[in-house]
């Protein structure tokens, strides 16, 4: 199925196999980005739709990342405009654009090298956290019970990932590869709506 046969079908359609693919989670819409006079980006349009797995793809310099960077609220472009959900995105930091529920991993490993791999995972659930640091600090009542729940989620993913082997090393102790892996499981351990 091409890009423009899944534009003609806005709610979605099911795959060769029977997956079924949902309508667009995300529009870019005639995204421009400059910095400079220099153009990153130049009036890019695609959708991104619920069941589907996209790539982006090109040389160095064509600017992929810059894409990746306007998606999860890092870069604002100059022109065009970013949809999820329905709904026209306005400027937000980092941190709003993963209360939405996107998620995404980095080139350069940004993980928290002196806490656990199952530390650092648990930090992907912060935005499911309702409880206050009040609450966590005393480990008390509903505090205890989200967090908790919390942790068998992890565990899932460190499950589905098979790192079960590494959950308690501290992650600057890992190489690059495993890494990569503890990146990914936080970024799942968030259940985003967009990866």
């Amino acid at each position: 199925m091409n890009l423009q046969d899944s534009q003609m079908n806005p709610e979605g359609y099911t795959t060769a196999d029977g997956r079924r693919i949902g309508g667009a989670l995300m529009e870019m819409k005639n995204i421009t980005l400059r910095f400079g006079g220099v153009k990153a980006i130049t009036d890019i349009s695609f959708d991104i739709r619920e069941g589907e797995i996209r790539a982006i793809i090109g040389p160095n310099g064509a600017g992929k990342s810059s894409m990746l960077n306007v998606i999860s609220g890092f870069y604002v472009p100059q022109e065009g405009e970013v949809w999820f959900r329905g709904q026209r995105r306005a400027p937000m930091k980092p941190y709003e654009v993963a209360q939405q529920g996107i998620a995404r991993t980095f080139q350069n490993i940004a993980l928290f090298e002196g806490m656990s791999v199952l530390d650092n995972i648990m930090t992907g659930r912060l935005t499911q956290m309702k409880t206050g640091l009040l609450e966590q600090a005393i480990w008390w009542g509903r505090a205890q019970k989200e967090e908790t729940a919390h942790r068998e989620k992890v565990e899932k993913v460190i499950d589905f990932l098979e790192i079960q082997h590494i959950r308690k090393t501290p992650v600057g102790r890992l190489p690059y590869g495993l890494k990569k892996r503890v990146e990914l499981a936080r970024a799942l351990a968030a259940e985003p709506k967009l990866l």
